[in-house]
């Protein structure tokens, strides 16, 4: 088996909680997440599983074709300010650092999109940096992970040794 695994989880939106967002919020989410998957011209396999959510919490087909030709395109959409839901918003942040983190790598442009979602978020830029350092302990926290689940493939069971 030549496959590499790095994770068999990811992190995802819960369901039961994007039901408790306005459409505004989730249109306003869905943008954001496209622009920081895009930021970096690239769309890799990891970051994915973010853009399926981004398109599937969307109910307007219109908005949901302006994001899926944003990705093709490779180009942001507008993202307005958010006034509704305010009281998600610094989970959005942290939602958009797990997107950033999610290639395990934290690139120029990405953290010039997320210092721009910041004023959208209505946050002082401190908090861009806050959540920027969260980025890069979890990305050194899982290749952490990485490095050990690599160990322990190779250790014979010790139930076998007795």
């Amino acid at each position: 088996m030549d496959e590499t695994i790095n994770s068999i989880a990811e992190y995802r939106l819960i369901p039961e909680y994007l039901e408790k967002i306005s459409e505004e919020g989730k249109v306003w989410l869905a943008r954001a997440i496209v622009n920081i998957l895009i930021a970096d011209r690239q769309l890799v396999t990891e970051e994915k599983g973010f853009f399926k959510d981004a398109i599937m919490m969307i109910e307007n087909d219109e908005i949901r074709g302006e994001l899926i030709e944003s990705i093709k395109n490779r180009e942001s959409v507008e993202l307005g300010e958010l006034t509704t839901d305010r009281e998600y918003a610094g989970h959005f942040f942290f939602l958009l650092g797990m997107v950033i983190a999610a290639d395990g790598k934290v690139k120029n442009s990405e953290v010039n999109m997320l210092s721009s979602i910041c004023d959208k978020l209505g946050f002082p830029a401190e908090t861009a940096k806050q959540v920027l350092h969260w980025v890069t302990e979890m990305i050194r926290l899982n290749n952490d992970r990485n490095q050990i689940t690599d160990l322990l493939r190779d250790i014979k069971p010790v139930f076998v040794l007795k």
